[in-house]
């Protein structure tokens, strides 16, 4: 054994002769009287991790103040050790990041040696070596990357922490332990090395969370826990009895998917995230301008708040923990979607708060117990949360239908333990240009939505030579959940859930808290510059206006906005038009025409289909203003009463399309009135008597009126189509899947060819929430054999769409719905079904409820 000790020393030597070259030591206490050593009993020192590199410094530091050398051999009667030092952690080699605690052989042989001399004693002194500074008070990006950490770093990772940290060193040695001590106060020697092992670890954490805070990765301190919960026991016992399979592989396999799952939370990356965050939002943005945040920071003070944002883009999962954390709050953990989990992209979000869900665990009760129980481990400590209720990105630029999903976990683990109120945070972000618009135009047009991956998210880097204008990001009014449920069921306080139980009113709570969330977050809408030149300009055939008439359009939008607000919370970023229009020139969003009778401005189709993108975003601030006048572009009178109810009819379709607010008997008469009034203040309307009268034609008056009908045009054209579509082909000849592509075929078609708006006119999830809309309603119903059938009342309502659309649209409508290839488009729809069908009885069918 003597030359490999020859050489172990010899490698230890120039280990500390490294060390001396990379590293500025900064020894604590600064005088070791503070210690209070006794000089007549040997010191063994304490080091957390087995390193090498610890050691070395750990070495230089006690020489420095005058102490024993750990390098130093110690002989305590006939144990004899080869260094006065030892550790408790090893770290694991089968699972990366984790430590293992250890029964130190060092410490096992000091007992030994102190239970064969009881008149000895050995001072253990921990040693804590500490590479970095705290990272939150760091603004070097490498030293916060390679900081001190909770998880032990490999090899290579330690080089490099030896080389960017060695300059900020800090070994801190602690008040000695006595060994002696502790054996008199246990029975057993292993007694005594497990205390004092456990006395040492429990150390050692304090010291950590004292330098660089709470372990807070859930990874290593949850997954035991879940594992033991009841719910996840018995969905392992009944997936081990159903398949056949020992409960021991059960557990490993639920174990696998709650490492899948769990967050990492890191505060070196969340750190790191900050700088790098701060350096893209100024490569990509202007700024991001922030609305409401007082709604964020005063319900965050006594709740746990669940921030429900509208997902547009994918920078939307980094953008909203970067302003949160700018604005001195915890970043929430956030739900994503497991096809974010890349190498490397996938582990920089998980340490960054993110915990990865699977689109669809419906047929997987075992994951599913996995997750709902992580997810109340997270939500009953208090961790901020975030989620998106839409399930995927809005390709059409418009909020989705919320899917529960998550909500329905969220109010059964509350209702399970209580311990602190939550309150769902609605946020609103704006985006002036998206950088995934490119891509949502194709999909909407009919092509593929492309997987993610590393080859992808390398591509996407071009996007760093692009620049994307403001972002715009409102606090909405926090929905309280003990008040949703004191108003949604009395006695809740009293009620059991049963894991699997789904009582009517626990589910119609969640679909109302689900509707309140997504009108929440269009509540606290922001009218950005390019909202409201997209909202004009989209407006016109050619995409062309007279500068004047852009001008005069953009106040008639402010003073709408101003004078008759959609909501408390929705804001105006401008209010100067000719700022609006400046702005729109100078990040080529319009293009000015010179011309001798006034100059005109216009955009190119790829600018067109993405204005289309962000009109839509705030499309629902004007739906109302639009609805009442478009009442006006065939009738130029309407009595108030008549206005009123043909207001009532329709603002059902567009209330479920657009998550408006109003409640039909209580808010809408009013709003309807104000907005009446506005009009009328401003020309566009004149009142007599019970009467309103559309400004005279030929006026700018009349064409201001007309331009804000056509907000609605669109769906309008897409109402009567459908029901034109259904009262063809007749009572209890269609499916609502066949209708619904039926309706998109036609729809897309009559785009092609009448140079109708945008693809996201024949959006299919806007096409299918129509025909849902139609069957809540009571307009249409299913029969046994899910065929829809009708009556009068969709006939009538089928007349009425058709006197308020313009002749021209009529007649197009009705003879893009006459071609004979409707016919032959059915059987190839019920064909597709078919295959369809087969595809999905080999493979699991795949829904979502995280962010896609």
């Amino acid at each position: 054994m003597t030359p490999w000790f020859g050489l172990d020393r010899l490698f230890f030597l120039l280990i500390r002769a490294f060390m001396r070259l990379c590293t500025r030591i900064r020894a604590l206490p600064g005088d070791p009287e503070e210690l209070q050593l006794d000089p007549d009993k040997p010191v063994v020192y304490v080091l957390r991790d087995r390193s090498v590199a610890d050691a070395a410094v750990a070495d230089q530091a006690a020489r420095r103040l005058g102490l024993s050398a750990p390098k130093a051999s110690l002989t305590l009667g006939k144990q004899h050790l080869s260094r006065s030092y030892f550790h408790v952690y090893k770290r694991e080699m089968s699972v990366a990041r984790q430590r293992r605690a250890i029964t130190p052989a060092r410490l096992q042989r000091l007992v030994a040696g102190l239970k064969q001399n009881p008149e000895l004693d050995v001072q253990l002194v921990p040693v804590s070596v500490f590479w970095g500074r705290q990272p939150e008070k760091e603004n070097s990006l490498w030293r916060i990357i390679f900081s001190d950490t909770w998880a032990p770093p490999g090899v290579i990772k330690k080089f490099l922490i030896i080389l960017t940290q060695g300059r900020a060193l800090y070994v801190q040695f602690s008040s000695p332990v006595s060994l002696r001590q502790v054996m008199d106060q246990c029975r057993s020697d292993d007694q005594v090395v497990r205390k004092t092992s456990r006395i040492l670890r429990v150390h050692f954490r304090r010291q950590q969370e004292a330098a660089i805070g709470p372990d807070l990765s859930h990874r290593r301190t949850l997954s035991n826990a879940i594992m033991e919960a009841p719910s996840v026991r018995e969905a392992i016992a009944h997936t081990a009895a159903e398949n056949n399979e020992s409960e021991d592989k059960v557990l490993a396999r639920a174990r696998g998917y709650a490492m899948e799952i769990a967050a990492d939370y890191s505060h070196t990356v969340i750190r790191a995230l900050e700088l790098f965050l701060n350096w893209l939002w100024n490569r990509l943005y202007d700024g991001i301008r922030l609305y409401n945040l007082d709604h964020l920071t005063q319900v965050a003070r006594d709740h746990e708040v669940i921030y429900v944002p509208c997902h547009r883009s994918h920078i939307d999962y980094l953008l909203l923990s970067f302003v949160v954390y700018r604005n001195g709050l915890v970043p929430p953990h956030i739900a994503a979607g497991i096809n974010l989990n890349l190498p490397v992209v996938g582990t920089i979000l998980r340490r960054g708060g993110a915990f990865f869900m699977r689109r669809s665990f419906r047929d997987n009760p075992l994951y599913a117990a996995v997750f709902y129980e992580y997810l109340h481990s997270i939500t009953t400590r208090g961790f901020s949360i975030e989620y998106f209720v839409e399930g995927g990105r809005s390709r059409s630029g418009r909020m989705l239908p919320p899917r529960t999903g998550m909500l329905a976990m969220t109010v059964r683990s509350f209702l399970r333990d209580a311990r602190k109120p939550i309150a769902f945070v609605p946020v609103y972000i704006g985006y002036e240009k998206v950088i995934e618009a490119g891509t949502y135009m194709g999909e909407l047009g009919g092509g593929k939505k492309k997987k993610e991956s590393i080859f992808r998210l390398v591509k996407s880097l071009k996007v760093l030579r692009s620049h994307f204008g403001q972002v715009h990001v409102n606090f909405g009014e926090p929905i309280k959940l003990v008040d949703h449920l004191d108003d949604h069921r009395e006695g809740w306080r009293n009620e059991e859930l049963g894991v699997h139980d789904t009582p009517d009113w626990f589910k119609r709570t969640v679909d109302d808290l689900g509707r309140d969330v997504v009108t929440g977050i269009n509540a606290a809408a922001v009218a950005n510059p390019v909202n409201l030149i997209s909202l004009a300009l989209l407006a016109t055939p050619k995409h062309t206006m007279d500068l004047q008439q852009l001008r005069q359009q953009l106040q008639l939008y402010i003073n709408l906005l101003d004078e008759a607000p959609y909501s408390e919370q929705a804001r105006l970023a401008e209010t100067d038009p000719d700022t609006i229009i400046e702005y729109g020139l100078e990040h080529e969003f319009l293009i000015r025409v010179p011309h001798p009778l006034g100059d005109v401005v216009t955009t190119d189709p790829k600018t067109a289909l993405q204005m289309a993108y962000v009109r839509n975003n705030s499309l629902h601030l004007f739906i109302l203003p639009g609805l009442i006048c478009s009442l006006f572009l065939n009738a130029r009178s309407i009595g108030l009463d008549t206005l009123q109810s043909m207001i009532t009819l329709l603002y059902p379709f567009f209330r479920n399309e657009y998550f408006l607010h109003w409640r039909e008997e209580e808010d809408l008469p009013a709003a309807v009135e104000r907005i009446a009034t506005v009009l009328e203040a401003h020309g566009l309307v004149t009142r007599e008597d019970h009467c309103l009268h559309g400004a005279a034609i030929h006026t700018h008056a009349s064409d201001m009126l007309a331009h804000l009908g056509q907000t609605v045009m669109p769906s309008l054209e897409r109402f009567y189509l459908t029901i034109r579509l259904l009262v063809q082909y007749g009572d209890g000849k269609l499916t609502t899947d066949q209708l619904g592509d039926l309706a998109h075929h036609t729809a897309q078609r009559l785009s092609l060819l009448y140079e109708f708006n945008s693809p996201e006119f024949f959006d299919k999830v806007v096409l299918r929430n129509f025909i849902r809309q139609l069957l809540d309603t009571g307009l249409v119903w299913l029969d046994d054999t899910q065929q829809l059938h009708f009556g009068d009342n969709l006939r009538a309502l089928d007349d009425e769409a058709r006197r308020i659309l313009s002749p021209d649209i009529s007649q197009a409508i009705q003879r893009v719905t006459r071609v004979p290839q409707l016919e032959e488009a059915l059987a190839k729809t019920a064909e597709r079904e078919k295959e369809e069908a087969k595809h999905r009885d080999g493979n699991p069918a795949k829904g979502t409820e995280a962010g896609k």
